[in-house]
């Protein structure tokens, strides 16, 4: 019967134990990153590299108006990496935080006079120093009105944005309708007045964070069956000439959420003549539907019951 010397058999083992490490080290390396997605290129995702601690966020300036409860950059990306990748947060937040850059593509400056926003990068910190960002994506001006310039957002404002969170890929950004709610940019608080307040909505009345709500709901570019009575002030008019269809579009908000009534008619489901009938600072009460169009809330297909505006 033929035997094998042990230290032979020993000397084997070994050479197969080192040659699948080599196999190993070949494959994977030896400084590996933890992908969060998957395996892939995750160098974009904050949680792929070196975590340092964040100092603490810049103070506040003072005069800029902010929510109850907003949060800082910090901790929206805090909550934002505890989605999957994709998921949209279920709460809308206000965010606090200075402009540290722009994401702006090849089309940027082309794109920018039909769309109006810009696509931002906000830190906790006006130094340099915060190790964390939090995108903006497609930021809208005062209470999604289109901002008409670039030197409405730039580099150092110190700005309160109104968005759902998302993780897109490991990004965590804005999703939807995004919009500044307060800066202490002059020129952005000289080109949108202030908002002065919207009466409470009334029985059988809806307010726009109510409606935005139901938009919500709605699979994109879903539209709801049911007309709801919709209580708002008017913020941004989009159309500069009357259509010959005598329909308009323009934004309306509660002072804390913004819905575009999308082609709406007049008084009685009529056409509008002038105009001067729906102006900035209208408090309106709209009949429509409610539709979910890419994330933005947009009363459609109805028209407005009755307006502060005189001209109505």
């Amino acid at each position: 019967m033929r035997t094998e010397n042990k230290h032979t058999f020993a000397g084997k083992k070994n050479l197969v134990i080192v040659a699948t490490a080599l196999l190993l080290f070949a494959a994977f390396g030896c400084d590996e990153k933890a992908y969060i997605d998957g395996p892939g290129d995750n160098s974009h995702n904050q949680d792929s590299l070196p975590q340092l601690a964040d100092p603490d966020p810049t103070p506040d300036p003072i005069g800029v108006e902010i929510p109850a409860g907003t949060l800082d950059v910090n901790e929206a990306v805090k909550i934002a990496k505890k989605l999957k990748s994709g998921e949209v947060s279920e709460q809308k937040y206000f965010i606090k935080g200075w402009v540290s850059g722009f994401n702006r593509g090849e089309t940027f400056s082309s794109d920018f006079p039909n769309y109006g926003n810009d696509f931002v990068y906000l830190s906790a910190r006006n130094d340099g120093q915060g190790t964390k960002q939090f995108y903006a994506y497609r930021l809208l001006g005062k209470f999604g009105a289109k901002l008409p310039d670039l030197e409405c957002v730039v580099a150092g404002d110190f700005v309160v944005i109104s968005c759902y969170l998302t993780n897109y890929n490991g990004v965590y950004e804005s999703s939807g309708a995004c919009f500044v709610y307060a800066s202490n940019n002059d020129h952005f608080n000289t080109t949108f007045p202030a908002f002065k307040g919207c009466p409470a909505p009334g029985e059988g009345e809806i307010s726009v964070t109510g409606a935005e709500a139901i938009a919500k709901t709605l699979e994109s570019k879903a539209t709801t069956s049911d007309t709801y009575k919709i209580r708002g002030v008017v913020t941004d008019v989009a159309d500069k000439t009357l259509s010959t269809y005598g329909n308009l579009t323009f934004n309306i908000s509660d002072g804390l959420s913004y819905a575009t009534c999308y082609r709406l008619k007049g008084k009685n489901n009529g056409n509008f003549t002038n105009l001067n009938q729906v102006q900035v600072g209208d408090t309106i009460l709209v009949n429509a539907k409610i539709q979910n169009y890419n994330g933005t809330c947009e009363p459609v297909q109805g028209y407005i019951l009755e307006s502060t505006n005189p001209n109505f």
